[in-house]
């Protein structure tokens, strides 16, 4: 199977968003200053200069994919006990949001009160209509969550918006059992550690590489790179390894300070350009 970059895969009818290099992801929205996995944190990520999103996904009671980080919701809602044990009409009742105002009170903002956990088929619905990438990360497979991968498969086709969705996980089985139900999705595998990574992605015909940033270096990219994968680099917020992974050709970075690492490319893009023109235009090479 032909690897699509997260160019060619981008194609619906009208413009995406910028193409500069490496994208900007926001890591669960704008994490760092919004409540995770929620509506309000994905549209502050954009208006901060992220070109797409990252969320995860778990399965209500009723079997509907919900998108919230913790299998249990004591965390991050009003709630407590695991995801797995209610409807997903109970869960859109739990307040998503006044947790981040009395854990970060310099941040709190009074439309954090009241947030929602988003469905998956909403969370979708958000991104294909601001046509930016979406990286949805399934948490627990189908040995934990029976039927999750076609679950998930099932609403990205109703929704429409396969050519902007990549699905990752840190769980190989899963991945397989996704690419077993379509064979053109785009798969991203997440790991910690790069052992068997590669292998593991010609195996399911991934598009991606998905390491820690601190795993990644020019060489692991370089090495990627040759065999047709993208790099796309999590749990990375600090401006040092930032200017690093970007110096290094990584496609993407998950960051959950989407407006500091914008902010950064487009310095680093402006310092190379100033160079190049301080060196003066390229002499043409001799006829003959």
């Amino acid at each position: 199977m032909p690897i699509r970059t997260l160019d060619a895969a981008a194609a619906p009818e009208k413009p995406v968003r910028s193409c500069a290099r490496p994208l900007i992801i926001a890591h669960r929205g704008a994490a760092a200053d919004a409540p995770e996995n929620t509506l309000l944190a994905f549209d502050l990520a954009l208006d901060r200069g992220a070109e797409g999103i990252e969320f995860d996904v778990h399965l209500s009671s009723d079997d509907v994919p919900v998108v919230i980080h913790d299998p249990r919701l004591d965390r991050t809602t009003s709630g407590c006990g695991r995801v797995r044990d209610r409807k997903s009409t109970a869960l859109r009742r739990l307040d998503a949001g006044t947790w981040f105002n009395r854990r970060y009170p310099s941040k709190a903002r009074a439309q954090n009160t009241g947030l929602k956990v988003p469905l998956l088929r909403e969370a979708l619905a958000w991104a294909r209509e601001r046509n930016c990438r979406v990286f949805v990360e399934i948490k627990e497979g189908g040995d934990v969550y029976p039927g999750i991968e076609a679950k998930v498969l099932d609403e990205i086709a109703r929704v429409g918006i396969a050519p902007l969705c990549t699905v990752i996980s840190f769980n190989f089985p899963t991945l397989e059992r996704c690419r077993n139900l379509d064979r053109s999705l785009r798969l991203g595998i997440i790991f910690s550690r790069p052992v068997h990574a590669l292998a593991q992605a010609r195996a399911i015909s991934a598009a991606s590489l998905h390491p820690h940033w601190i795993f990644s270096s020019p060489r692991f990219v370089r090495h990627t790179h040759r065999a047709g994968l993208e790099v796309v680099v999590w749990g990375i917020d600090r401006l040092e390894p930032l200017r690093k992974q970007i110096a290094s050709g990584v496609d993407a970075l998950i960051t959950e300070h989407p407006a500091r690492a914008a902010d950064l490319r487009s310095r680093m893009s402006k310092s190379v350009t100033d160079q190049l023109r301080a060196r003066g235009p390229t002499p043409d090479p001799p006829i003959g």
